[in-house]
C-alpha cells in the first residue's frame, strides 16, 4: 500500500471524509493520521527484523584507515553479522579497542564509534587494515517516514494500518463500535501474522542448533 491508501484506509474506519492527497492538506483529522501511519509504521518496522529492511554493505577498506561508514543508517539499524573476505569477526566494546596498541594487520574485531554528520553509523577496525580487504556488512536499517502519497509502504501493510487506528481510536474512545484496546488487539495478531510469514523467507535465520 503507498502513504495515500494508508491514511485512507485509517479514515475510512474512522468514518471521515477521505484525503485526495498527503502533501498539502489543511484537515486536522488527516494530519494527525498522517502522523499516526508513521508511528504506526516505526512500531511495526522496529518489532521484527523484517526481509523488506534487510541491506548488505560491501566496502573496500583502505590501508591504515580505521573506520567506515554505513550508509543509510542515519535512521537507525540492526547488524547482525560483520565479515572480512568472508571471514566473521566479532564485536568488541571501543574502550578495548581506543586503549590497545593501534597498529596494522587482519582486522579481527570492530566496534561502533559513533556517526558522521547526517547520523550515519561509523564503524572500527582492529588493527587497522594493513591493504585492501573486503568488509562485508549484513544487518536491516531503519525506513525513513513516508511522506509522498504514491511512496510504497515496504513493510506489510495491514499491521501497520490497524496499529494506525489503534492509535486513533485511542484518542476517540472507540472506532464503529470497537474500544481501542480491541484493536490494539487486532493489531499485535496482524503483526504475529505477517512475522509468521516473513519467517518462512529465510527459515535457517531462525533455527538454533545446538554445536
Amino acid at each position: 500500500m503507498t502513504y495515500l491508501e494508508l491514511v485512507n484506509g485509517v479514515l475510512a474506519r474512522l468514518r471521515e471524509t477521505l484525503a485526495p492527497t498527503v502533501m498539502v492538506n489543511e484537515d486536522p483529522v488527516v494530519n494527525v493520521v498522517k502522523s499516526l501511519v508513521n508511528d504506526a509504521k516505526r512500531h511495526v518496522e522496529m518489532a521484527y527484523s523484517w526481509n523488506a529492511t534487510r541491506e548488505f554493505w560491501e566496502i573496500e577498506t583502505v590501508q591504515g584507515q580505521p573506520s567506515y561508514i554505513l550508509d543509510n543508517t542515519s535512521g537507525g539499524c540492526r547488524i547482525s553479522k560483520v565479515s572480512i573476505d568472508g571471514t566473521h569477526i566479532h564485536q568488541w566494546d571501543l574502550k578495548t579497542l581506543m586503549h590497545g596498541r593501534q597498529q596494522e594487520g587482519h582486522p579481527y574485531r570492530y566496534a561502533f564509534d559513533g556517526s558522521d554528520d547526517e547520523g550515519n553509523i561509523s564503524l572500527r577496525l582492529d588493527p587497522f587494515p594493513n591493504k585492501e580487504y573486503a568488509l562485508q556488512v549484513l544487518g536491516h536499517r531503519v525506513l525513513p517516514d513516508l511522506s509522498q502519497d504514491h511512496e510504497p509502504l515496504s513493510i506489510p501493510s495491514q499491521p501497520v494500518l490497524y496499529y494506525a487506528l489503534a492509535l486513533a481510536a485511542r484518542e476517540r474512545g472507540e472506532v464503529g463500535g470497537q474500544t481501542a484496546q480491541e484493536l490494539f488487539g487486532m493489531a499485535q495478531q496482524y503483526i504475529s501474522d505477517a512475522i509468521a510469514l516473513d519467517a518462512n523467507l529465510s527459515p535457517t535465520e531462525h533455527t538454533w542448533a545446538v554445536v
